[in-house]
């Protein structure tokens, strides 16, 4: 027997690409100091190590709010507006991001679903192969004293899809929104829809798609003063009390900060790329040699470029 919010489901025929930003398909860069570097491309043998962070911990506080705070002023100018009466403002303005996420992988040779409480972890790349300002970032020790690994993003999940099997766990990879236009947009877009189709017996289920529609925005939201980062990132869902993956932790300016490691195959390693390096042509030329020889060796196939930004201090 179908439920009433598989039948709501229907009716609304909402689709991924209609309340989520379309993912991206060219080649991501996450920038890293030399540190970095060499533990993400030789720390393993065998497989490239990304970490990703608890979204909790990160440098910017406001990261997993902001998505909520929106919510609210669009429902308010919606119901200022008259397009919606107080009744839907009641209703739509009450509900809160989901506390549990629902899970789908797979244990076997079945998919399991589940809908466990679960933390959060970010892994970040760029779209931009070249920025000043991320190469200002993560330099902070000797200026510009940088790299960023490029990946393709369908090697990336390729190989989350080998590494996360039978763990309770998922991964999204979605680009971040920064502009607030775009952002109410996309919550105006799906509260209209809502409107539209809209019968007292569904409060239920529209309370349930806002609430996870609210968890999803809530990692790709940002601050529009983030927008230099021109920021892709994956989202890994972990089930509380999954053990499956560790759980490891770092100390960041003073702050312990609990990640997991993410491993890719090599073949997913498109790039490796200087940051702009304060020598000559002929010394970066030979930088460039003596990487992709390293990299050789390692069982990469990379290519290795350097900064065009001409910078000189």
């Amino acid at each position: 027997m179908q439920s009433t919010l598989d039948e709501f489901k229907m009716i609304m025929d909402l689709k991924m690409s209609d309340i989520m930003p379309e993912e991206y398909h060219m080649d991501l860069f996450h920038y890293t100091s030399p540190i970095g570097m060499q533990s993400i491309l030789f720390g393993d043998s065998n497989q490239v190590t990304l970490w990703a962070s608890r979204y909790d911990c990160l440098n910017d506080y406001s990261e997993g709010n902001l998505a909520e705070v929106i919510f609210q002023e669009v429902c308010l100018d919606l119901r200022e507006r008259d397009e919606i009466n107080e009744d839907l403002y009641k209703l739509f303005s009450t509900v809160r991001p989901a506390r549990t996420i629902l899970l789908h992988y797979h244990l076997g040779d079945e998919i399991k679903i589940t809908r466990p409480e679960c933390d959060r972890y970010i892994c970040s790349f760029s779209k931009n192969k070249d920025s000043l300002a991320m190469w200002n970032y993560y330099s902070k020790v000797n200026k510009y004293d940088g790299f960023n690994v490029g990946v393709f993003p369908a090697c990336i999940k390729a190989s989350l899809e080998k590494y996360f099997c039978e763990a309770e766990a998922t991964f999204n990879i979605h680009p971040v929104v920064y502009r607030q236009s775009e952002q109410k947009e996309m919550i105006e877009d799906l509260l209209i829809r809502l409107r539209d189709k809209y019968d007292k017996k569904y409060d239920t289920s529209i309370r349930y798609i806002i609430s996870n529609k609210l968890t999803d925005w809530s990692l790709i939201f940002k601050n529009e003063c983030f927008q230099h980062e021109e920021e892709v990132r994956i989202v890994v869902d972990v089930a509380k009390r999954e053990n499956k993956i560790p759980i490891k932790y770092r100390v960041n300016a003073g702050y312990v900060v609990p990640y997991i490691e993410l491993k890719l195959d090599k073949d997913a390693i498109t790039y490796v790329n200087f940051g702009p390096l304060q020598c000559e042509d002929k010394m970066k030329k030979h930088q460039v040699d003596v990487m992709e020889e390293m990299l050789s060796r390692a069982g990469y196939t990379a290519l290795v470029e350097y900064s065009n930004i001409p910078v000189r201090y």
